[in-house]
C-alpha cells in the first residue's frame, strides 16, 4: 500500500522537478505502452490547461507555446507512458514554479481505492537534513520507531532502499531556489515512506550516535489525529497539539500549539487549543512539517492574534484577487467574550513548511505581529487544481499566485526566519529543540503585553 503522506505530497506539494529529480516518486513502468494518439492528446491538454489558467499571462503569451511546440514532436513519438511523462516533466520544469506536476494514472487509481479506509499509518520517525546529512529528527513516544530504539540524531543511510547520501550529493550541486526545492522534495518523499499504511513496513538503515550501523524494519501503527477527507485528497490524519512550558529567564507560561495540516475538520480543535493557552505570556505556533491545506483558514486562526481586520496576504488569479483578511476573535470556543491574544507570538518553520503555512507565517511576520524561528521554508506557495488527462494521469497545475501583505511574493524564497536556527546533529542527539528554545528565550525576554 502506498503511503498516504507520500500521496498527499504528490497531490499538494511536489514541485516541477529538475531533470534529475531526487524525489523518490512512484515510478512509471517504462514498458507501459500508450497509444500515440492518446499521448499527443495528453500533451496538448496539458499545454491548453496551462495556457488558459496560469496567472502569469506574460509567460503564457510569449514563451509557453514556443516551449510546447519544441517538445510536441517528441510527445507525438511517445510509445510508452515513461516516454510521455519524461517529455511532460521537461516541459513543466521550464515554467520554473512549484505546483506543476503529474500524478501517474496508477497512483491516481490507488488514491481512489484507498479512500474508504486508507492507511493513515505512522512509524513515528521523522527525518530532516542537518549539517549536510540526513538525520533522525523526532521519534514519537510509543511508536514503532521508539520501540526499536531509534533516537534523534542518528545518521540516516537509507529509507526503504533509497540512499540518502546520493540524493544529498545531487542537492549540493544545486543552488538557491532549486536546492531548497530539491531538499523539500527529498524530505517529503522520505518522510512519506516512513508513514506507510497500517501494518505495512519500511526498512530504516542508520548509523547510531555511537557510530554503529543499525538496520530496523518498522511496522506502521495507526497515525494519531483526526481522520478527515477534503476534496480529492485521501483520508488524512490531522493533528493539533497544545502544551504549556515555562519561558527561559521569565515568569508565567508559554503556550505551544503544533499543527500538521490546515483542514477545516480541525478548525474547532485549533480554536480550543489556543483557548487553553490564552492566559500564557507568549505563544509559539509550530508549523514545521506542515505542508499547507485550505488557505482560507488563516483568516480565522489569524483572528486569535490580531485585533483589526488586516490582510495576511492576497491570492491573485486571472479572475481577480482574494484578500485573506483576518476575523478578530471576540468569543472563545465556549462562547465567552475575549479579546485577541496580544502577547509575544513566535512561529516555527522549516524546509517542510509550505503553501498555506507559508502564507500564514509570512503574513504575520511581514505585518510585525510574529517573530519567526527555524530554517527557511519551502517557498512553494501556489494555489493549484487537479484535472484528469486523456492518459488517465492527473495534472496538478497552479492557477494563482500568493503575495504577502507587503505585496511581495511568497513563492520561491518562502519565509526567511528572523532568527535562523539550523539543525545540528549534536543538538538533536542531546534532545535539544534549538528553534523552540530560541523562541522561548525571546518570549522570556519580551515585555509582557499590556
Amino acid at each position: 500500500m502506498r503511503t498516504l503522506a507520500h500521496l498527499f505530497v504528490l497531490l499538494a506539494l511536489a514541485c516541477a522537478a529538475p531533470a534529475s529529480t531526487v524525489l523518490p516518486t512512484p515510478a512509471t513502468d517504462p514498458a507501459d505502452a500508450i497509444e500515440p494518439a492518446i499521448a499527443l492528446a495528453t500533451f496538448d491538454t496539458v499545454e491548453a490547461m496551462v495556457a488558459r489558467s496560469w496567472v502569469d499571462t506574460a509567460f503564457t503569451n510569449r514563451r509557453w507555446k514556443a516551449i510546447a511546440d519544441s517538445l510536441r514532436p517528441i510527445a507525438a513519438r511517445a510509445m510508452t507512458r515513461g516516454e510521455l511523462h519524461r517529455v511532460l516533466r521537461s516541459m513543466l520544469a521550464r515554467i520554473g514554479e512549484s505546483h506543476f506536476y503529474l500524478i501517474p494514472a496508477s497512483v491516481a487509481t490507488e488514491l481512489a481505492a484507498s479512500r474508504p479506509a486508507g492507511g493513515n499509518g505512522s512509524t513515528g520517525v521523522s527525518v530532516r537534513v542537518a549539517e549536510g546529512r540526513l538525520v533522525v529528527w523526532t521519534v514519537e513516544e510509543g511508536s514503532a520507531g521508539a520501540a526499536l530504539g531509534v533516537r534523534p540524531g542518528e545518521i540516516v543511510d537509507s529509507v526503504d532502499g533509497r540512499a540518502a547520501a546520493a540524493a544529498l550529493t545531487q542537492i549540493r550541486a544545486l543552488a538557491g531556489t532549486a536546492g531548497r526545492r530539491a531538499t523539500t522534495e527529498l524530505l517529503y518523499g522520505l518522510n512519506g515512506l516512513l508513514a506507510p499504511g497500517v501494518g505495512d513496513s519500511v526498512r530504516l538503515v542508520t548509523t547510531t550516535r555511537e557510530g554503529q550501523p543499525a538496520a530496523r524494519t518498522l511496522v506502521a501503527k495507526g497515525a494519531k489525529g483526526t481522520i478527515t477527507q477534503f476534496g480529492n485528497l485521501p483520508p488524512l490524519a490531522a493533528r493539533v497539539e497544545a502544551r504549556r512550558l515555562r519561558p527561559q529567564g521569565g515568569s508565567g507560561c508559554v503556550g505551544i500549539v503544533a499543527l500538521n495540516i490546515w483542514l477545516p475538520a480541525v478548525a474547532p480543535e485549533i480554536d480550543r487549543a489556543l483557548g487553553t493557552i490564552r492566559d500564557c505570556r507568549g505563544v509559539v505556533l509550530d508549523l514545521r512539517g506542515n505542508p499547507g491545506g485550505v488557505a482560507g483558514m488563516v483568516m480565522g486562526t489569524g483572528g486569535h492574534f490580531l485585533d483589526s481586520t488586516i490582510s495576511l496576504g492576497t491570492m491573485r488569479s486571472r479572475q481577480g484577487e482574494l484578500r485573506f483578511v483576518v476575523n478578530p476573535r471576540r468569543v472563545d470556543a465556549a462562547g465567552r467574550i475575549v479579546t485577541p491574544f496580544a502577547g509575544p507570538l513566535a512561529v516555527l518553520v522549516d524546509p517542510m513548511t509550505a503553501s498555506t503555512s507559508e502564507l500564514f507565517a509570512a503574513g504575520l511576520q511581514r505585518i510585525g505581529r510574529a517573530r519567526v524561528f527555524g530554517e527557511q521554508s519551502a517557498g512553494q506557495a501556489l494555489p493549484a487544481m487537479m484535472e484528469r488527462l486523456p492518459s488517465g494521469d492527473v495534472f496538478v497545475h497552479a492557477i494563482a499566485d500568493l503575495a504577502g501583505p507587503d505585496g511581495g511574493r511568497i513563492e520561491g524564497d518562502g519565509v526567511v526566519p528572523d532568527e535562523i536556527v539550523p539543525l545540528t546533529v549534536d543538538a538533536l542527539a542531546r534532545g535539544s529543540d534549538a528553534a523552540l528554545e530560541a523562541a522561548l528565550a525571546w518570549i522570556g525576554s519580551a515585555a509582557p503585553a499590556r
